[in-house]
Parts: structure tokens; C-alpha cells; sequence
């Protein structure tokens, strides 16, 4: 009698977090508890960045971007309809890297805190990727779980006081229309834009 014998397979599970921020992205508590699931066991990371128009972001941390950056995200009259079609295509990490003349001063920044970010992680030794979303972070949420499956959201807010995602009880909102668990954290109160580098 032939016997065949099975090499065995060791199957690792994987926990995939969506981590949701915007100005608060490289706060410590955010590392802090990125570290955490690191210890846990095997791990992704997808960092969420939704594009907060500029208009709405904290006054302390718009006030805080370089020169350079504030020229980067101006535009001529006629951009309108150009930059609002590279918005709707944009979305992966990929993409992180081609700076768009002309683009909002929140999306601008939101790119270069995903930069920044993603940078970090991988220092930390993290498996990390991430994409730029839409404004509004619970529909940002939703089209990112229309691709990908996660275990849980770590949402990284202002303080109270000064968040508008906590002020419209964004983490329950989260629970409620996705069915996950979410952890929020909160970031520096002060928050500083990223400083990229002038090219």
C-alpha cells in the first residue's frame, strides 16, 4: 500500500488594521498602540488620510505649513475641473509621490502626512500602505472596506475639545456602519503640518 504524505503547512494569520487620521498621524499615542499589535503577532497596517479641505483643519496646524507648500497649493482659474478628476483617480500609496499644482491645501497636506506616516511605520518595522481618501472620513471608511477586509479601525483624533470627528461621535458612527471594532486615540493637541522638504 502507497502511502502519500501531506507536507505541512503552517498557516499564520494576518491582522489587518485601517488606521484613520488626518493631523494627528505620527502622534505617539497612534505609535504607541501600533506598537501594540505589532507585539500581538503578525500584522498590516492601511493608513486612511480623508482630505480635509483646508478650511477645515485645526487654524494652529494650517498656520504651521512651510511657504512652500502654501505656493504648491494654489491654482489658476480654470483648474477647477482638472484637479476634481485627479481627486476621483487618486486613492493608492502609489500615488503618494506626484505633487499636483493647484489642489486644495488640506489634500496637499493630507498627501504629505500619509508620506510621512507610512515612512514611520516602516521604521518601526511595520507592514504598512495606505491611500488618500475623501473628506469625509466615514464615506472614506466605507469605499476603503469595499476592497479590502479589516479587523479593526484605529481612529487617531484631536482632543475633544477640538476634534470634529469626536464632536459628531465619529467612533460610533464607525461601529455602527461598518460592524468593527474601533480604538481611538487621541493626538497632540498642537498638532504641526508635516514639513516637507522644498524641491
Amino acid at each position: 500500500m502507497l502511502r502519500l504524505s501531506r507536507p505541512l503547512v503552517e498557516v499564520v494569520f494576518v491582522r489587518r488594521y485601517l488606521v484613520v487620521a488626518n493631523q494627528t498621524l505620527v502622534g505617539d499615542e497612534l505609535l504607541r498602540c501600533v506598537r501594540e499589535r505589532m507585539r500581538a503577532g503578525p500584522c498590516h497596517f492601511h493608513v486612511l488620510v480623508p482630505a480635509t479641505p483646508a478650511s477645515q483643519l485645526d487654524q494652529e496646524y494650517v498656520a504651521s505649513v512651510p511657504e512652500h507648500v502654501r505656493v504648491a497649493a494654489t491654482h489658476e482659474p480654470g483648474d477647477e475641473r482638472r484637479l476634481a478628476a485627479r481627486e476621483l483617480l487618486e486613492d493608492e500609496a502609489d500615488e503618494i509621490h506626484a505633487d499636483r499644482p493647484g489642489e486644495d491645501l488640506g489634500r496637499v497636506l493630507a498627501r504629505e502626512q500619509l508620506r510621512e506616516a507610512l515612512a514611520r511605520l516602516r521604521a518601526l518595522g511595520a507592514d504598512a500602505g495606505g491611500e488618500i481618501g475623501v473628506p469625509d472620513p466615514l464615506e472614506a471608511i466605507g469605499v476603503v472596506l469595499h476592497r479590502h477586509e479589516f479587523d479593526e479601525v484605529i481612529l487617531s483624533t484631536l482632543p475633544l475639545r477640538r476634534s470634529r470627528w469626536l464632536a459628531t461621535d465619529l467612533p460610533s458612527r464607525i461601529q455602527r456602519s461598518h460592524r468593527l471594532p474601533v480604538t481611538q486615540v487621541t493626538g497632540p493637541a498642537h498638532a504641526a503640518a508635516p514639513q516637507t522638504p522644498k524641491e
